[in-house]
């Protein structure tokens, strides 16, 4: 698969901006291992900066909820087009998709009804084992390895005919070196974390601006995170609308290091606080269509994944009309000020924290995809290939 790679290349396609930190990462991770071949597709700026080709920037992606989807179905099915095309055409052997399950299922499927027999890797599948799970059949069908981030996705992916690999979380290579530490209460510094999608942060970010001036009052330093891979658009709209707070642009996890404390999106910030052992209070707000959706096909009640990982409401989970000033300010009092509960938290994720495997998952990913076969096939499936005509 190396000298593959190496005369055709890799396609890939990624959407969040944490999606856009994996592909960086993986990229890397590919490079050191001498794959020297075109690395191409959509990206983002840690993408750009990893020697990613970018063809289309994956901010194209940023949408959150039914009311940002839909109208801009017609614009996701041109670009959906063109990178069929573009795949069909390149000869390139291997596609790498990350995230972003709404735009890469359908991706996918039309590459394979358009007579595409390449090599198709998922990293971060859709969380089939929380909502929609009929999505398991798309995955079992069109993509040959899934490369999830837990245990228990493996697991799920595993028993419904997907082919799943798992060794780790790759946040557990990036915080491998850093050990959790009791967070600096002293500091009085509460990190507030927004998001990385336009329409999450202009939902969250009344919530949370008034949340910070209830700290302000009660002797806190709040501090909102400004994250580095936000158009400068949103940025300067941000900081407008932030105008007087102390704001920050580096990394969330570096913010959150240095934090008593923090509220914020529910994501990849979320897991970064576990690793760091900083407590979080996690807000949700999505469009009422979204939440219908959502109250509909959802099989689990929990949307942080340090609370699904611990088995218990860790973190507390403000969705919807909940997540206001008053309830977050009580959430973060509470830890602040309670040995009790604040000993209960960190016992929760020390729990948590033994769900994010061992280190290596990066090399183990390259490695997947470098290879072509998958170690992990369930014997029942083996069986029936091996005697298939």
């Amino acid at each position: 698969m190396t000298a593959e790679l190496a005369a055709g290349g890799l396609f890939i396609s990624c959407g969040e901006l944490s999606g856009d930190g994996y592909a960086s990462a993986v990229v890397r991770t590919l490079r050191s291992k001498g794959v020297g071949g075109r690395i191409f597709g959509m990206g983002g700026t840690r993408s750009a900066a990893a020697g990613v080709e970018i063809l289309w920037d994956s901010r194209m992606l940023h949408l959150m909820g039914i009311g940002e989807v839909l109208p801009s179905i017609p614009r996701l099915l041109r670009l959906k087009s063109r990178m069929i095309d573009t795949v069909m055409f390149s000869g390139v052997p291997t596609v790498l998709v990350i995230d972003s399950p709404d735009f890469h299922l359908p991706f996918v499927a039309s590459l394979r009804a358009r007579g595409w027999r390449g090599r198709v890797v998922y990293a971060v599948p859709p969380t089939v084992w929380a909502w929609r799970s009929g999505r398991v059949k798309a995955l079992a069908r069109d993509v040959d390895l899934c490369l999830p981030l837990f245990r228990f996705e493996h697991e799920f992916l595993q028993a419904h005919g997907v082919v799943s690999a798992w060794r780790g979380h790759p946040l557990a290579d990036d915080f491998a070196s850093v050990a959790p530490s009791f967070p600096p209460l002293e500091a009085r510094r509460i990190a507030l974390l927004p998001g990385s999608r336009r329409s999450e942060i202009r939902r969250l970010l009344p919530t949370l601006r008034g949340s910070a001036s209830q700290l302000r009052a009660e002797g806190f330093s709040p501090v909102f995170s400004v994250a580095p891979g936000l158009s400068d658009d949103l940025k300067e709209w941000m900081k407008r609308e932030l105008r007087g707070m102390e704001i920050f642009e580096g990394e969330g996890r570096e913010l959150l290091s240095g934090s008593a404390a923090a509220a914020g999106a529910s994501g990849t910030v979320a897991v970064e606080a576990m690793l760091l052992d900083r407590f979080m209070v996690v807000l949700y707000k999505t469009g009422f269509l979204s939440e219908c959706v959502w109250r509909m096909l959802a099989k689990t009640e929990r949307i942080s994944l340090p609370n699904i990982l611990a088995g218990r409401d860790v973190y507390p989970e403000l969705l919807q009309r909940h997540a206001t000033p008053k309830n977050a300010m009580e959430a973060l009092l509470r830890y602040l000020r309670d040995p009790e509960y604040r000993d209960a938290v960190h016992s929760g994720l020390r729990i948590a924290r033994e769900g994010m495997g061992e280190p290596g998952a990066l090399a183990f990913w390259a490695e997947s995809i470098l290879s072509g076969e998958v170690e992990t096939r369930r014997p029942e499936r083996q069986r029936t290939e091996e005697t298939s005509p």
